[in-house]
């Protein structure tokens, strides 16, 4: 574990961070890295977008010490984003950290898979019960396509690997017109002996070029699985993204999120801190605030809660309000 310069030692917890609409922010998304491995055509053009310095990236006690001040405040969950996490060094670690916060959130991790055989122990040692892993095509030729990268044995067989080492795991699958829209129903055929949830996510503006995007609306791609399966609705909980499924005969399901239609912002909980310490409270919106510049001028933990709840207090009701002109990539933003 990491060996803070100076005790974490936030305020007394006194409040939960509640937005204007009396949305409760209990998830923080928090990425450590604006790189990747892969140069995914939804998420930024071929030649990959221009990566900050490292003096301008969140260090780990930084991160470690924003998350305490937060979950003093009301988060309980933390998912590791990138970029693609575990290509920083050392991100284990800062797991472990998290995880041990006096709170004890959930910590959850998000990743394409291509590095994750080697760090599975160490993910679960240090605290890690469900992973997120992003698969778009199940052909190898068109995830390369997609991609414009190669290893995508290795993301087949991070499922079975997640499963057998007993973790939770979500498939996440960007739905793209004319490019792997053919694939939903061979992507819900792998939940019929794996007990895991596969997601169809519309696609989103945030391949960083800020032109239009072309993507499968919600309905629609309900409709393509429930012309294949019958589909029995699960109950959404609070917080919830997904319109999840249930599937007569399968033992895992899976889900709809609805990102570019924006349907579920009602009752969204969640926060992110990019890789520049930028606080955002909605993935469309701008950076409400800079924390790192706060905490390297010697911001106190009041100075930063301050900060946040200012920010929370500015959230703007849904997605739409919130967009900003141009959407940046989503390797800048934190997936």
């Amino acid at each position: 574990m990491f060996e803070l310069t100076a005790p974490v030692s936030g305020p007394e917890p006194v409040a939960n961070l509640t937005d204007p609409q009396g949305r409760r922010l209990e998830y923080l998304r928090l990425a450590v890295t604006d790189r990747c491995n892969l140069r995914c055509r939804y998420c930024m053009p071929a030649e990959g977008v221009a990566s900050v310095g490292h003096d301008a990236v969140l260090r780990f006690e930084e991160m470690i010490r924003l998350a305490g001040i937060l979950c003093g405040h009301g988060i309980n969950r933390i998912r590791i984003t990138g970029g693609e996490p575990l290509v920083r060094k050392g991100v284990v670690g800062l797991i472990e950290n998290l995880a041990a916060l006096p709170e004890q959130p959930e910590v959850l991790l998000t990743t394409n898979g291509l590095l994750l055989a080697p760090h599975l122990p160490a993910l679960a040692q240090a605290g890690v019960r469900r992973i997120n892993l992003s698969l778009d095509s199940l052909d190898p030729a068109n995830w390369e396509r997609i991609t414009r990268r190669g290893g995508h044995a290795k993301v087949l067989q991070a499922i079975d690997d997640v499963l057998a080492a007993g973790l939770g795991l979500k498939l996440n699958v960007v739905v793209l017109p004319g490019v792997n829209d053919h694939e939903l129903v061979d992507f819900a055929a792998l939940t019929r002996e794996r007990k895991m949830t596969v997601r169809f996510i519309e696609a989103m503006g945030f391949d960083g070029s800020g032109q239009p995007v072309r993507t499968l609306g919600g309905d629609e791609i309900v409709g393509r699985l429930a012309s294949a399966y019958e589909l029995l609705a699960v109950p959404r909980h609070a917080g919830a993204v997904a319109d999840t499924f249930r599937i007569s005969g399968h033992v895992g399901q899976v889900g709809v999120i609805r990102g570019h239609s924006r349907t579920f912002c009602g009752d969204c909980s969640r926060l992110r801190v990019d890789t520049q310490g930028r606080l955002r409270t909605c993935l469309y919106g701008v950076p409400a605030v800079d924390l790192r510049a706060m905490v390297r001028a010697g911001a106190s933990d009041d100075d930063l809660l301050a900060a946040i709840r200012g920010a929370v207090g500015r959230r703007h009701p849904d997605g739409h309000a919130a967009a900003a002109v141009r959407l940046d990539s989503m390797a800048n933003i934190g997936g």
